[in-house]
């Protein structure tokens, strides 16, 4: 049983090796025990993505969250000019911990290689816990 354990933690450990992730932090806001846990936000990469022109790519932003549970609002930000996010709504619910998004390239969209897009996170309800940020490459294809 401990092999197994083991085996299993190591997969897991191979399966992480390529996400990156962001973290912010802020002191535990309530009384005795709880007032010395640190809350904690951790947002996760989507990975490189790729959309080419006049259409679209999913990507998921997960978190994590420590210490409470309010929900987080996400921003994209240095998005190349010729891509936008198609949904309205970019936050994550409390009960959720991921949020599929849908960039759209432009029709006229020039290629472009490996442009760096930062994600933010923030804790709508905890006003003193920071942003937590991670970039992934976002590649765009002209129409073919």
């Amino acid at each position: 049983m401990k092999r197994l354990n083991c085996m299993v933690v190591g997969m897991a450990l191979l399966g992480l090796a390529g996400c990156q992730q962001g973290t912010a932090t802020a002191p535990g806001t309530g009384t005795g025990t709880e007032g010395t846990k640190v809350r904690k936000l951790t947002v996760t990469s989507p990975g490189d993505q790729t959309v080419e022109g006049d259409k679209t790519d999913e990507l998921t932003i997960t978190i994590s969250r420590s210490h409470f549970n309010g929900p987080v609002d996400i921003e994209l930000r240095n998005l190349p000019a010729t891509v936008s996010i198609v949904n309205k709504d970019l936050m994550i619910a409390a009960d959720k911990t991921s949020l599929k998004l849908t960039l759209k390239a432009d029709l006229a969209a020039k290629a472009i290689e490996k442009h760096k897009v930062l994600v933010a996170a923030k804790a709508k309800d905890e006003k003193d816990l920071p942003e937590a940020t991670v970039e992934f490459a976002l590649s765009v294809k002209p129409k073919s």
